[in-house]
């Protein structure tokens, strides 16, 4: 397999390429999980649908989704993950052409089954398969993009379905989303291809080298788990995906029945919020990260401080949108809310800076898990607050629980995210359990003729660079 020899061989054009087709991957993906939603006043009367029926269809999407988020990741450890996204991807258009031709509820349901289960694993499969193409500074700003596609469908599928739905019918759109799947596969097929970081991963300083994760290195996922970085990214993303799970089921029912917008109002007012997600929280802040990574500033501060300091930020402002008097300013401040979806960009690079290539995808892929769980916990709680104290008083209470949660996770991700220092504790533990920084099967680099490690504390990366992995652990 192609391995690189510097640098100059990643995050090349052929490498945006490829970014720019995980991004319109994960339009489609929302795409296809927005056309239900859309079309969903039609469905229930031509299916005759009771509401409880018809939440069914809406929740079953999630039954198997973070499941196979988890074992999504772990596949993509052993198998291309450019055919894992094709897979994934004619699965979808199945699921969404199933639909088309549906006849009641039983089908429905299987449908949006099969299309959560296929779609759990997209968003940590889509990180993996771009970081093996992509230097160490340029993987915050592709997260970001890859990120902001699900924000870009949205903005640009919503009008397109809902012309396909008034004018031609609802199936019309559900066949849509399933043609333009294909044609991202046939795609895919000539421009999708494994990145040269695939074996080795170039580091671009001593503290990348320390953390970074190098070819051959395995250690236990456990202790990859219970790191630091890992459990306060994985909070901050639960905390965060809760509060995007709880605007799209009551999102608009808080704005209708508490702010007393008109429908109208409220698709301007979430448009204006994805806008700003689009280009300030996932652009912008994704070539701010770059930026300071580029500068040679840590990536506990470019990423876990700053990533942090978002969520905690979000946690305020749904605070103050719920207690603060004033539509207009409660609206103003529930779009600065937005900054905390840069936590799933950051979360998914600093995930990644921890773990060995070998294994990164299964750890992508328990993150991805772990915050999917809350797109089935939150809507549950929401339902039975408003159930226990009305509809209003409900909602109010469930969006100060999430600003909880939010501002929680944002001070531990400030404080635990040491993505540096993590990473040299996991390679240390590895080199400590018998030196499994080689591959498989290979030598012991610097063993003479009895296998004995020599020389260890002087072993240099394949750029030049000393490496405190394979040697003597240095730095806090």
């Amino acid at each position: 397999m192609e391995t690189p020899t510097n640098n100059s061989v990643l995050s090349t054009r052929r490498a945006w390429i490829v970014v720019a087709m995980l991004i319109a991957l994960m339009m489609i993906n929302f795409m296809d999980k927005a056309v239900m939603g859309l079309a969903a006043k039609s469905i229930i009367t031509d299916f005759g649908l009771t509401d409880d029926e018809y939440g069914l269809v809406s929740s079953i999407f999630f039954a198997l989704f973070f499941l196979t988020a988890l074992l999504g990741g772990f596949l993509s450890n052993r198998v291309s993950s450019r055919w894992l996204l094709f897979g994934m991807a004619i699965v979808w258009a199945v699921a969404q052409l199933s639909v088309v031709f549906a006849g009641g509820l039983f089908v429905l349901v299987l449908s949006r089954m099969l299309l959560g289960a296929s779609e759990g694993p997209t968003f940590p499969i889509a990180n993996h398969a771009s970081y093996k193409w992509l230097r160490e500074s340029d993987r915050s700003l592709a997260s970001s993009l890859i990120s902001g596609g699900a924000s870009f469908g949205v903005l640009l599928g919503a009008p397109v379905l809902t012309m396909l739905i008034v004018g031609y019918g609802w199936r019309s759109a559900f066949l849509a989303s399933a043609m333009v799947t294909v044609a991202w596969s046939i795609v895919w097929l000539f421009v999708g291809r494994e990145g040269p970081g695939t074996e080795r991963v170039q580091a671009e300083s001593v503290e990348q080298v320390a953390a970074v994760a190098v070819e051959g290195l395995r250690t236990s996922y456990l202790r990859t788990f219970l790191s630091g970085t890992f459990l306060a990214s994985a909070l901050s993303g639960f905390a965060v995906y809760w509060s995007a799970a709880l605007w799209l089921a009551y999102g608009p029912l808080y704005l209708e029945d508490i702010l007393d917008l008109s429908l109208p109002q409220i698709a301007t007012f979430l448009s204006i919020r994805e806008v700003f997600a689009c280009l300030f929280v996932y652009v912008g802040l994704g070539f701010v990260v770059r930026r300071l990574i580029a500068k040679g500033v840590s990536t506990r501060i470019a990423r876990g401080i700053l990533g942090g300091a978002c969520v905690l930020i979000s946690g305020l402002a749904t605070l103050g949108f719920v207690l603060l008097p004033g539509g207009e300013l409660k609206l103003v401040i529930n779009v600065i809310s937005a900054l905390g979806f840069v936590t799933f960009a950051i979360s998914q690079t600093v995930c990644a800076e921890i773990s060995p290539v070998r294994q990164r995808g299964g750890v992508l892929g328990a993150y991805a898990a772990i915050y999917a769980l809350a797109g089935v916990v939150a809507p549950i709680v929401t339902g039975r607050l408003s159930a226990a104290l009305g509809p209003v008083e409900g909602l109010k209470a469930s969006w100060l629980l999430m600003a909880g949660l939010l501002m929680a996770s944002g001070i531990a991700a400030i404080l635990f995210v040491r993505p540096a220092r993590d990473g040299r504790m996991l390679a240390e533990h590895a080199r400590r359990r018998g030196g499994d920084i080689q591959r498989p099967g290979a030598s012991k680099p610097n063993s003479g003729p009895s296998g004995e490690r020599v020389g260890a504390e002087n072993s240099v990366t394949p750029g030049g660079v000393t490496s405190p992995i394979a040697g003597t652990v240095g730095g806090q």
